[in-house]
C-alpha cells in the first residue's frame, strides 16, 4: 500500500474529506491534519470512531445527503473504492459535491477497479465478482469526473495488490464553477 499512499497523500495538506471512509484507516495516512470521513455503513463508522476517533471525525451518510455538504472546504478529498459502487447519476453527484467542497488548489483522488484492453482474464473475472456493479472502462470514469472538473489525470496500475487486478487512480482538480 506504500505505492498508493505516495499517490494520494500530497506533501502539503490541511483538511481532508474521505468519502466512503469505511473503518477510517486512511486517517492514519493524514495524521496531523483535520480529517473528516463518512460512509453509509453505521458499523464501519462505529469502528472508525473507536479506532481512529482521536485522528478525525466520522459521520454516517451517503454522497446524496445534503447535510454532509455543510462542512467547510477541503484541500484533499478521497474516494477510494467508491465510484464503482455508484450508478452514473450517483457518481456525478459525488463529483459535483467534491467540486463544491474543494478548496482552490485542492484535489480529489479516487481509486477504483477498471476495464482496460489487454488486461488478464483473471483480473476481469475477479472484478466481475466485486460487489461494485459499475466497474467501468477508463474513459467512462474520466467522463464522469470531467462533468465537474477541468483537470483529470489518470494512472492505471496492475500492481497495487497481490492478485491480478487493474486499478485506476484518478487525480482531479480545477472544479468547473459548481460552487
Amino acid at each position: 500500500m506504500a505505492a498508493v499512499k505516495e499517490q494520494i497523500v500530497p506533501p502539503v495538506f490541511g483538511r481532508v474529506l474521505d468519502i466512503g471512509c469505511g473503518t477510517g484507516d486512511l486517517a492514519e495516512w493524514f495524521d496531523g491534519c483535520e480529517y473528516v470521513g463518512f460512509d453509509i455503513n453505521p458499523a464501519y463508522i462505529e469502528t472508525a470512531r473507536r479506532r481512529h476517533g482521536k485522528r478525525g471525525r466520522f459521520f454516517c451518510g451517503s454522497v446524496t445527503d445534503e447535510g454532509l455538504a455543510v462542512e467547510a472546504h477541503f484541500d484533499v478529498i478521497t474516494a477510494i473504492g467508491v465510484i464503482h459502487h455508484l450508478s452514473d447519476e450517483e457518481a456525478a453527484q459525488l463529483f459535483c459535491m467534491a467540486a463544491r467542497l474543494m478548496k482552490v488548489g485542492g484535489c480529489l483522488i479516487t481509486i477504483d477497479p477498471c476495464l482496460v484492453d489487454g488486461q488478464s482474464g483473471a483480473a476481469r473475472l475477479l472484478m466481475s465478482m466485486d460487489r461494485g456493479r459499475y466497474v467501468r472502462p477508463i474513459a467512462e470514469y474520466m467522463n464522469l469526473a470531467a462533468c465537474a472538473f477541468a483537470e483529470v489525470e489518470t494512472d492505471v496500475r496492475h500492481d497495487l495488490i497481490r492478485i491480478p487486478y487493474t486499478h485506476l487512480i484518478m487525480r482531479v482538480s480545477a472544479p468547473r464553477g459548481l460552487r
